[in-house]
């Protein structure tokens, strides 16, 4: 089943084009590497995607009701929240199903019998969408990924707004984790993070069950967690599957075939100019003897004989 869809996809800024006519898909439980040198728009890219930015040409075309979890490093955090606070507002459409599950508890008393009966089943249904999502060990999964990834050596308690850009892109990948969105969007997920943390997160990524797309140039990294390859390269964008060692493979053998193409193509262009020059040499030489036979005192060259010759040499 397909997520998104992007299809004829151009952009760029000014004169210089990023993309040009380029086409994705992402499919369910992909893991796919974003791959490309810096400045062939990765990052332009997944602003795309994400809504930030209009693309000149193209379509972008999510699934209906899927969720999209966005590493933007450049999310403002509210004043006055702790990291705590943070990493459990990943969980706040379980705390709004709690608020309504207890209005309806509250109203229970005043309720008919056939109100009562429409209640105990949403009463229900509730419940077991906040046992299926665990809400009930939120603060042990909060503690969890903050460990994992050194913000309780920081301190949970402590404010937001004290952090480091660094413990700030900690925070927010931790809260990324939380939601557990149908889709991850991760641009460059392992910066700020120690060898121990970057462990984590690898595994982490290794048995997710949804879908993601990478940015990373971590390359053991990112060859052990993707088993798709979009490389962006003079504005196109090609499919490979496999991990980065397998895209590495496929993209040096297909590099090899057109520089071998292109040798033989100039090869053949060489030989095309060599015989045409010999043509022409053979010619020049062919006229010059020509006329050397009939500037001869025993040959008189009318005008008329002259052009001819001419003619002759021009079809030949």
């Amino acid at each position: 089943m397909s997520i998104l869809n992007v299809e004829h996809l151009s952009h760029g800024f000014g004169d210089r084009a990023i993309f040009q006519d380029v086409s994705f898909r992402l499919l369910k439980g992909e893991h796919i590497g974003l791959i490309g040198a810096n400045g062939e728009g990765k990052s332009t890219f997944m602003n795309i995607i994400t809504g930030h930015m209009q693309p000149d040409e193209g379509k972008v075309e999510w699934s209906k009701r899927v969720r999209v979890g966005y590493l933007d490093q450049h999310t403002v955090l509210e004043k006055g929240m702790t990291i705590r606070e943070v990493l459990k507002s990943a969980f706040s459409f379980l705390f709004e199903l709690e608020v309504q599950m207890n209005e309806i508890c509250d109203h229970l008393g005043e309720a008919s019998e056939d109100e009562m009966n429409v209640m105990m089943e949403e009463l229900g249904t509730i419940q077991d969408l906040l046992m299926n999502h665990d809400f009930y060990s939120i603060d042990a999964k909060v503690e969890e990924v903050g460990r994992a990834l050194g913000l309780t050596d920081i301190g949970l308690d402590r404010d937001v707004t004290d952090l480091s850009g660094g413990q700030r892109t900690k925070v927010l990948l931790g809260k990324l984790l939380l939601e557990k969105p149908d889709i991850l969007l991760l641009d460059e997920p392992t910066n700020y993070l120690d060898v121990q943390h970057i462990e984590w997160l690898k595994r982490y990524l290794q048995e997710y069950e949804n879908a993601f797309i990478l940015i990373s140039h971590d390359v053991p990294f990112l060859n052990s967690v993707v088993n798709i390859i979009y490389h962006m390269e003079n504005q196109r964008l090609d499919r490979y599957v496999g991990d980065y060692d397998k895209f590495l493979e496929v993209h040096e053998a297909k590099k090899a075939q057109l520089e071998a193409a292109y040798k033989r193509q100039q090869q053949e262009i060489a030989q095309l100019h060599q015989k045409n020059a010999d043509l022409q040499a053979r010619s020049i030489a062919y006229e010059t003897s020509l006329e050397s036979v009939f500037s001869s005192k025993s040959w008189k060259l009318t005008a008329p004989i002259r052009s001819l010759m001419r003619l002759f040499h021009r079809g030949n």
